[in-house]
């Protein structure tokens, strides 16, 4: 009996034994087997996903950006991928150059037919007044993540405590200039630290080596630019609420740069204004008629794409009292405060600052994105073009102090500096009555 239970003992400890072995996968105890299973299940987890989005209800969203073709190539790509990431969800785009594009949000925005999501510059708080914008602040730190974001990145789209648009990145303006040009002339390319006056000199030497180029583009009708100058006598054309530079600041401007214009340093009246210089469409320095513009760095990539001469980027002239150069915010994108799709749109803000793939694909054009985790990816896979603009900010930090708020209305007010700029250019007008209607619209900006 005894060897009778000794046998039917042995025999389920063998039975056990043997279940367990083969349950154990190869002999691995609690483990599988390396055979791709978990690529297979993370494959079937992201398809269930798909599928799950695939069920939801379809949304389209609106969206309106400006740019030049290589910004609006980049963000159709950005779109699709986000749609093949979110099939319900579609897009309705609208894209157009810069000129016009105020006119036509602020006729949308006016009659109530904003987009879901549009850009803005730096007047957004434009925009907050009109009560156009959804706060963002239940979406930061939730569907928009900003864990790895410059806390002063995302602090400039705040007003109030109120989150009003997701910074795309930041940008600072400078000179680009054509290497190849330059070489010809014979001169060393302009000082990283070069003044007013060395600028002037430059122009000259400029105009005796190459007589057939124009050595510098009219930029006096840049907003960023007369800032910049006035910003050097410690003003601003706005700080603190308030106009802060004087009549004289823009007669001295203006008197500057009609001196260029009468030695032939910049382009004449009649070519300024077909060359408006407002982006690379509009530039003598892409037709080779030019040496040097004046851009922000996030645009030298499209102004190289559409020449073949190298281009490169220095400094701002110094001069005055202190530096005028600042980091600025390139671009916001912004949530309609009536969209009917909030969640959707935040969805797609998050994508755009914080997608791997994504940021590749928009890279610079819109500037140093916020997020030190894309910025140390773009580096690594940077072209040499993009290289140029993290070195150009490089300096531009180095040099800068806090940028102010813009104008409110600012694009009104930079149609009149246009026009005050012409009206000296073709004479007719005195530069102090223009700079009278600058000092005026000003004002005029801040009462609206």
């Amino acid at each position: 009996m005894k060897s009778l239970k000794q046998l039917l003992f042995t025999t389920m400890m063998v039975t056990l034994l043997f279940v367990t072995a083969c349950s154990s996968g190869s002999g691995q105890t609690g483990k599988q087997p390396d055979n791709g299973n978990d690529n297979a299940s993370t494959a079937s987890t992201n398809e269930q996903s798909t599928n799950k989005d695939k069920n939801k209800d379809k949304v389209q969203l609106r969206i309106m950006w400006w740019g030049s073709d290589t910004r609006h190539e980049a963000t159709l790509k950005v779109i699709e991928l986000f749609q093949q990431k979110y099939p319900h969800i579609t897009f309705s785009e609208e894209y157009l150059g810069s000129d016009g594009y105020w006119d036509k949000l602020n006729i949308l925005v006016a009659g109530g037919n904003a987009p879901d999501i549009f850009q803005l510059g730096n007047n957004y708080p434009d925009y907050v007044s009109k009560n156009a914008l959804l706060d963002l602040s239940p979406y930061i730190g939730n569907l928009i993540k900003v864990d790895h974001i410059d806390e002063s990145i995302i602090a400039s789209g705040k007003i109030d405590d109120q989150f009003y648009g997701i910074n795309l990145g930041s940008n600072a303006l400078g000179v680009i200039y054509n290497k190849a040009l330059i070489e010809q002339s014979g001169l060393n390319p302009p000082s990283k630290d070069w003044t007013w006056e060395q600028l002037e000199k430059y122009l000259q030497q400029l105009n005796q080596a190459l007589p057939n180029v124009l050595p510098m583009t009219d930029v006096s009708n840049n907003q960023h630019f007369i800032n910049h100058f006035i910003r050097q006598k410690s003003h601003a054309i706005y700080k603190d609420g308030a106009i802060n530079f004087t009549k004289e600041d823009v007669i001295e401007w203006f008197q500057m740069w009609e001196n260029f214009r009468g030695k032939g340093l910049i382009s004449d009246a009649q070519t300024a204004a077909t060359y408006t210089e407002t982006g690379p469409d509009k530039s003598l320095l892409i037709e080779g008629k030019a040496v040097m513009t004046v851009a922000f760095s996030n645009q030298l990539k499209a102004y190289q794409d559409l020449l073949q001469d190298e281009l490169e980027m220095t400094l701002l002239p110094f001069g005055g009292e202190t530096t005028g150069i600042w980091l600025q915010p390139s671009q916001f994108m912004s949530v309609n405060k009536n969209t009917k799709h909030p969640e959707e749109a935040a969805l797609f803000l998050d994508f755009i600052i914080n997608d791997p793939e994504a940021t590749l694909i928009l890279g610079t054009e819109r500037g140093i994105p916020g997020s030190a985790q894309v910025r140390d990816a773009l580096k690594e896979n940077a072209s040499k073009v993009d290289l140029k603009v993290f070195n150009f900010i490089d300096e531009a930090i180095a040099n800068s102090r806090e940028m102010d708020r813009e104008l409110p209305n600012g694009s009104e007010w930079a149609s009149v500096l246009l026009n005050a700029v012409q009206k000296i250019a073709f004479k007719t007008t005195s530069i102090e009555n223009a700079a009278q209607e600058v000092v005026n619209a000003a004002e005029q900006a801040l009462k609206k």
